[in-house]
């Protein structure tokens, strides 16, 4: 075991910006002296910038841990500490009395780990915020060894794709360690706004850099999908200026004008969708915004 550590907070990110604002939550929600911080970058860039991650552990791709897939499975089969945390960047910690509570329910010996933020469409932690038991998970990984891998079923061309079923990330896994007789505690305390989530980050990024702004801004409008990426990565900048006025900037190169106006092109319906998600978007950075400037980092 890690000397004196309890917990290993991990995550996988491609954008360091986003990473950073997510380090420092975690930073402020986790005890120092008995976490451990792990943050597997995603890419074969130049890595994440120095001195905006001190104190954390900075895991890079090998030929055996390739994708972020890899790395959780990675993560689980390495941890040294009792506990493991795996956060999605978009995913944020605001409270500093939250682990003592979900520790709490780790307590009970059959429970496998606890799911901070679930899936409403399936029974699964997928990789938002869940903390599990590594020793329970390990088990479970020597029958299932792709682990957090994504998976289908009834891939048959002769079917509808609507009757194809489609597991994604931390599914299937989720889903064998209930059936090893373990319990996973499902929660949704986004909803109860005691965490702050994001939405679609990364893709929306990535299809902008590769499409261009105008095909982000025409996708944005029409799919509710990029829509939220494009919005999130929005709030996002304006609580990464306003927090972090050193380093590197929010590398987001699109703005709010272009999908403003092509938002207002559509159906009364979707408009009221689009002001209510605006609403608790900036709600929630509000709240990420006083955490990162009134916590102290623990």
């Amino acid at each position: 075991m890690t000397s004196g550590k309890q917990l290993t907070v991990f995550t996988a990110t491609v954008y360091p910006d986003v990473a950073r604002i997510w380090y420092g939550c975690v930073r402020r929600a986790f005890p120092a002296e008995a976490t451990r911080f792990e943050i597997f970058y995603d890419s074969d860039g130049a890595g994440l910038p120095p001195g905006c991650f001190d104190g954390a552990n900075i895991v890079r791709r090998t030929p055996e841990r390739r994708d972020h897939h890899d790395a959780y499975n990675d993560v689980v089969r390495r941890a040294e500490t009792p506990y493991l945390a795996i956060i999605d960047t978009d995913v944020f910690w605001t409270s500093g009395k939250l682990w003592p509570e979900v520790r709490r329910r780790l307590e009970r010996p059959e429970v496998a780990a606890v799911s901070c933020i679930s899936r409403s469409r399936r029974k699964s932690h997928g990789t938002y915020a869940v903390v599990l038991k590594p020793e329970m998970y390990r088990r479970v990984l020597e029958k299932l060894p792709e682990g957090f891998y994504p998976g289908a079923e009834l891939l048959d061309p002769k079917l509808p794709m609507t009757q194809w079923r489609w597991f994604d990330t931390g599914d299937i896994l989720t889903q064998a360690v209930m059936d090893a007789g373990y319990e996973v505690e499902l929660l949704h305390l986004d909803r109860s706004r005691e965490m702050v989530r994001f939405y679609s980050i990364t893709l929306s990024r990535r299809g902008g850099r590769n499409f261009g702004a105008a095909a982000l801004t025409e996708m944005a409008g029409k799919d509710k999908y990029f829509w939220r990426g494009y919005v999130s990565n929005l709030v996002l900048e304006r609580v990464y200026r306003r927090v972090f006025r050193d380093g590197p900037a929010y590398d987001f190169p699109f703005r709010s004008v272009p999908l403003v106006l092509r938002s207002l092109r559509t159906t009364p319906s979707v408009l009221r969708w689009r002001y209510g998600f605006l609403r608790h978007i900036l709600r929630g950075a509000r709240q990420v915004e006083k955490f990162l400037r009134e916590a102290p980092v623990l």
